[in-house]
């Protein structure tokens, strides 16, 4: 208690010594505060070389190649209904009489509209059955502006379904045109599923280009420009980096102090 009272007497009698102290007091109370910011955020695997696509994305609407649509000409009764909607038929199934008319599945597929019951009246060049091949099916995508502008007929395309996110489908496009103020893409596609059905979404990723030797970063640490590179037993440095293709997961590095190996700070917040 002696030693502790002779301190605080000398601090008492000497306001500069005081005044100093308090002043270390903050410097080392600002130094650690800056270290722990720094070091806030969950440390990245190693910095490495490998493959980045560049892609366009888009959403894909999947279309049947054929649908048949039956419309009569005049004001017509329907007579007799042979299918339902929902039936799969093969090529030359009765499908419906109208007044004298029988009308036959054109192409093996599914009756998916078929909203009117025996003996009601249709009126002229209403649908009144509509079958679709299901098996024959193509993808038309909606792009921005941009986007449009890169792609080509012949262009690889990977495709993922939310029912199934496990599998990628591998299609090519096929045309590039504009309707109605939109931009689309046709990507045929050699093999769906059967329970992928007309109307289905798909996540579509056109590929411009690989490059097979990129620098890459993980995109969640790239923020505002820059990185936070550690280094060994370092505290964590910003570093401005210029970077090329990005997908989801990862940044190809063009330029900046980052080299293979280096690990980086991922966090959740800007640090000052």
């Amino acid at each position: 208690m002696s030693v502790l009272r002779r301190i605080t007497n000398l601090i008492t009698h000497h306001r500069t010594l005081s005044f100093l102290l308090g002043i270390l007091l903050i410097a080392i109370f600002s130094v650690t505060q800056l270290v722990l910011r720094r070091l806030e955020g969950v440390v990245s695997e190693p910095v490495r070389r490998g493959k980045i696509v560049d892609a366009v994305y888009g959403i894909g609407t999947v279309t049947a190649v054929r649908s048949y649509a039956i419309k009569p000409g005049i004001v017509s009764t329907i007579r007799d209904l042979y299918v339902r909607e929902g039936d799969f038929v093969s090529k030359g199934t009765k499908l419906l009489r109208l007044d004298s008319v029988i009308y036959d599945a054109p192409f093996a597929g599914v009756v998916n509209f078929l909203p009117f019951k025996g003996g009601e009246n249709v009126f002229a060049q209403m649908p009144t059955l509509v079958l679709t091949d299901l098996k024959s099916r193509y993808l038309v995508v909606t792009l921005e502006q941009q986007g449009a502008l890169r792609i080509h007929p012949k262009q690889n395309a990977m495709l993922s379904f939310d029912s199934i996110r496990n599998q990628t489908f591998h299609g090519v496009v096929k045309a590039v045109y504009s309707y109605n103020g939109s931009f689309l893409a046709r990507i045929d596609v050699d093999s769906l599923p059967e329970e992928i059905m007309p109307d289905m979404t798909a996540d579509v990723a056109i590929v411009i280009r690989e490059i097979n030797d990129a620098l890459l970063i993980p995109t969640n640490a790239y923020v505002g420009g820059s990185v936070w590179v550690k280094k060994d037993w370092r505290i964590p440095s910003e570093v401005s980096v210029k970077i090329g293709v990005v997908d989801s997961s990862y940044a190809e590095v063009l330029s900046g102090d980052v080299h293979e190996g280096d690990r980086l700070m991922i966090r959740t917040k800007v640090v000052q």
